[in-house]
């Protein structure tokens, strides 16, 4: 059967959305791990459904490349909200995601979009995995975030994979590795769940604003620099974080799949 897509990325964290998800629930793991392989499928970080909901303008639905279910995943919110924007003509949207409802905004002549992509609640303060000490935070899903003066080393490369499968975090950690530039300006690298090394990461972004402005690195408004891209970020106590940048929908197709 012939599945049709489109191929959505933001700042490099690139997905895979489904015109038509009519297919069994039971079969979208595996068809994320086929859709995504980067060598035997189209390619993507995660497999996202658009679902029609009463509450809100869309429920977004995701799935990692490997099959699992991450509870939120901000770079495809934003992705969603851009062709949620486009097919109702709005700019301010309310999407329900896994972690609840987020609002989106759109700026179609920018290309860019806005969202609240969570509220980063700080679970360790200071928390040793590997050597590394660093803070833990839940922003729906888990981020390990530490410090570093010099990013040369890659050090998502020599810890990322060990630290994603702690012990006792059955769920799986994600793993950001930050160099203040700034009090302004932050330059990240990213080590995701069940994806690996990723270009970005709209809650791991999130997850490093709020960390920065608790250690007294960051201030609440802070642009942040990652593989893929530039995003404006801005922790607010009332509404969480917000993140906004470029959006682009890559290309459309049909992948065929056995079930």
């Amino acid at each position: 059967m012939l599945i049709p897509f489109t191929k959505m990325q933001a700042q490099g964290n690139d997905f895979i959305f489904l015109k038509q998800p009519q297919q069994e629930a039971q079969e979208l793991p595996r068809l994320a791990q086929s859709i995504c392989d980067r060598h035997f499928g189209v390619g993507a970080d995660g497999l996202v459904l658009v679902i029609d909901d009463e509450e809100a303008d869309a429920r977004m639905v995701i799935y990692n490349s490997d099959g699992t279910r991450p509870a939120m995943c901000g770079s495809a919110l934003r992705c969603t909200g851009w062709l949620v924007g486009q097919k109702k003509q709005k700019d301010a949207l309310r999407i329900r995601t896994d972690s609840g409802f987020r609002e989106v905004q759109v700026d179609r002549d920018k290309g860019e979009v806005t969202a609240v992509i969570g509220y980063p609640q700080l679970r360790e303060k200071d928390l040793v995995l590997f050597g590394l000490k660093g803070s833990l935070v839940d922003v729906g899903n888990l981020h390990f975030v530490t410090w570093w003066d010099d990013l040369e080393p890659k050090p998502h490369l020599l810890f990322g994979a060990k630290i994603e499968k702690t012990a006792g975090y059955e769920s799986g950690i994600n793993s950001m590795y930050a160099r203040r530039i700034s009090a302004d300006e932050v330059e990240l690298l990213i080590w995701e769940n069940a994806c690996g090394a990723t270009l970005a990461c709209g809650t791991g972004a999130s997850a490093t604003l709020k960390v920065g402005v608790e250690l007294g690195l960051l201030n609440s408004e802070v642009t942040i620099h990652m593989p893929g891209g530039s995003v404006q970020a801005c922790l607010n106590p009332d509404q969480g974080v917000s993140l906004g940048g470029a959006v682009k929908e890559v290309f459309e197709g049909a992948f065929p799949w056995k079930i």
